[in-house]
């Protein structure tokens, strides 16, 4: 801000009220600006003050805000995010849930940086954000069809094919606990189940574009860190994950018995050839597809088209969902999975937790936990497709023990009880995504533990096995990051607690600023290091941030989302593993590995982050240095 004048923001919020049927705008706050940056940072203070304890995530006092980031529509590369937050229905706690694609750019060009939804509608309604005339417009006509259906309607009805929409399948309409908000037809803001929140405001969806531009502080100094960025991000578009996708890693990870499989069972799969990035890119894939202003490319726009499988070109087919539709439940061909991840994206539901939910349900139905009577005479089998195609179909009808699952795989497994538990691989009741805690590295049972402020995710702030699996330093070391341990399975005295701490602050910024989390990923010579997204943060917005400074902000973000869910109950007693993904792995090559020290890991990461150990709560100490007095307040006690 220069001379009262915002510089990256488009300054606006719009809130909606869909219980009056009323839109105001609101102007951004340069104070919480210059405390918490924008994007998850921002919101997440929104929703601390706006939401009391124990508010139920479908009623309609929860929040759904869409957010953007200062970099978020610039030059600056991976910069077309859009992050959701609201209170998660599948787990209670902080949710958030990221797309790439145009929308987060073109909420910015209508002019607005945040759109807060609140209230409910008693008819299905969406909202119109084009031509600088936002409005609440009827959805019954939509309401019941697909994804792609309604969207193709959408973008039609308002005469804009350029603008973006994010959208619900019915999966949200029928409230899934974990159903998607699926932007731009094929890009899912999946986890945590935002799309059910969308589903019981009656929202179907959000249509935004616009004109406005968006003005840098210092023009020259933006365009030149922008130029270099951008140059180093795009050498990640001429490796593998350019020219394979994500699921280029996925041979790799099998090598390293690091490929889950089998309800977590193990980290190997002897068929994986057969579902790998290089059989995909041969068969099935059509083009590459990227982001606004994404110079990698790392989407697959794909089809099956002939035979039982046949489906119509979408994106899909990305790593984490042909390892959870995919190789958990052993289907041995990439065509049932295409067919798999299509559904999941036009219905709107997330892949993650779907396949998560097949293969739990294939275990149980193994061990005699449910029966034909329950999947309406599906036989679950390891590796047969037509069965796991069907039982996704009773998830999204909600029909026999698809109406369980569409609850998530820790209500499934407490509702049929007799052990069920133990295999249900969840944390906190977020769905354990496609790498395993024991296979990669033991930096990652951490950030199962307690890392996400979501639940069990891997990308959420980051994927710490950067650093002991990948052996990457990711430009931290000038901040502090220690090296990494000659094994990736030590687990205690290796400074593992430190390393995860600046980690996950350097990867909350993804969030913060509006950029996509593989361009923080990498070698140091091709990512957004720490350092690079200073200089464009400095020059875009006026504000002279080092890393340092943008690691404090960080800091403080992490911190209140830790304490948005203290409030809520969490505490150390929930910061722990499924007992599945602590039990020695059956085959592979890392057959035999198991998490053995997990409290002690606990202890030196919150000793590092500044919490408590017996409580795992934020100290009053580091609420206060972070600026935090009130909250203090509230979890503390006056």
């Amino acid at each position: 801000m220069t001379g009262g004048k915002l510089y990256g923001y488009a300054g606006r919020i719009l809130r909606v009220n869909l219980s009056k049927a009323k839109i105001v705008e609101e102007e951004l706050k340069p104070n919480l600006l210059k405390f918490y940056l924008g994007g998850t940072g921002y919101a997440a203070r929104i929703l601390w003050d706006s939401l009391e304890r124990g508010v139920d995530p479908f009623s309609p006092e929860n929040l759904l805000i869409a957010c953007t980031g200062p970099l978020t529509g610039t030059l600056a590369p991976c910069s077309g995010s859009v992050e959701f937050a609201f209170k998660s229905p599948l787990t209670g706690i902080f949710g958030q849930t990221r797309a790439g694609g145009s929308f987060g750019p073109r909420l910015k060009y209508a002019g607005y940086d945040f759109i807060i939804v609140e209230g409910a509608s008693d008819k299905p309604v969406y909202l119109s954000v084009v031509d600088d005339s936002p409005e609440i417009r009827d959805a019954s006509h939509i309401w019941g069809k697909t994804v792609h259906e309604a969207t193709d309607i959408l973008l039609e009805e308002v005469g804009d094919p350029q603008a973006s929409v994010a959208c619900i399948g019915p999966g949200g309409e029928k409230l899934i606990r974990y159903a998607s908000i699926m932007v731009d037809y094929d890009r899912a803001a999946g986890r945590c189940g935002g799309g059910a929140v969308m589903g019981s405001k009656k929202l179907k969806a959000i249509v935004v574009d616009g004109d406005h531009d968006i003005e840098a502080a210092k023009p020259d100094e933006f365009y030149e860190a922008a130029l270099e960025a951008i140059k180093a991000v795009g050498k990640q578009g001429r490796g593998s994950l350019g020219q394979f996708g994500t699921v280029g890693g996925l041979l790799g990870l099998n090598e390293s018995g690091a490929l889950p499989t089998k309800n977590f069972q193990t980290c190997y799969y002897e068929e994986a050839e057969k579902m790998s990035g290089e059989e995909l890119a041969r068969r099935y894939l059509l083009k590459r597809r990227a982001c606004m202003g994404c110079p990698i490319g790392c989407g697959r726009y794909v089809w099956v088209p002939s035979g039982p499988y046949m489906t119509p070109p979408h994106e899909g087919a990305e790593y984490e969902t042909t390892d959870m539709l995919g190789v958990q439940s052993m289907m041995g061909s990439l065509e049932p999975l295409i067919r798999a991840s299509y559904l999941c994206n036009t219905y709107g539901i997330d892949t993650i937790s779907a396949g998560n939910a097949i293969a739990f349900a294939i275990e149980a139905y193994e061990k005699g936990l449910i029966t034909d009577e329950d999947t309406g005479g599906i036989r679950l089998r390891w590796g047969d497709a037509d069965a796991c195609l069907k039982l996704l179909e009773l998830i999204i009808e909600r029909k026999y023990i698809g109406d369980l699952l569409a609850e998530g795989v820790k209500r499934a497994a407490e509702k049929i009880g007799r052990g069920a538990e133990d295999f249900a691989c969840h944390g906190k009741g977020l769905e354990v995504p496609a790498h395993d805690t024991r296979g990669t590295s033991k930096s990652l049972a951490i950030q199962y533990a307690i890392g996400n402020p979501r639940g069990a995710c891997h990308i959420e702030p980051i994927w710490s096995p950067m650093w002991d699996f990948s052996r990457s330093s990711l430009g931290l070391g000038e901040l502090g990051l220690p090296w990494p341990p000659p094994s990736r399975f030590e687990e205690t005295g290796v400074r593992r607690g430190e390393a995860c701490r600046l980690l996950w602050l350097y990867g909350e910024l993804a969030s913060i600023l509006g950029i996509c989390r593989f361009s923080m990923q990498g070698g140091e010579d091709e990512i957004l290091t720490p350092a690079r997204l200073s200089r464009l943060v400095s020059a875009l917005t006026g504000w002279d941030l080092s890393p340092k400074d943008l690691i404090k902000i960080s800091d403080r973000v992490y911190t209140l989302k830790r304490c948005f869910n203290v409030r809520e109950g969490v505490g150390r007693k929930d910061d722990r593993l499924p007992k599945r993904l602590m039990e020695p792995l059956a085959t592979g090559p890392t057959k035999g590995q198991k998490v053995e020290n997990l409290d002690m890991m606990l202890d030196e990461t919150y000793e590092a982050l500044g919490w408590d150990k017996k409580t795992g709560k934020p100290t009053r100490e580091k609420l206060k240095e972070l600026g935090l007095d009130d909250v203090s307040e509230v979890i503390w006690g006056g």
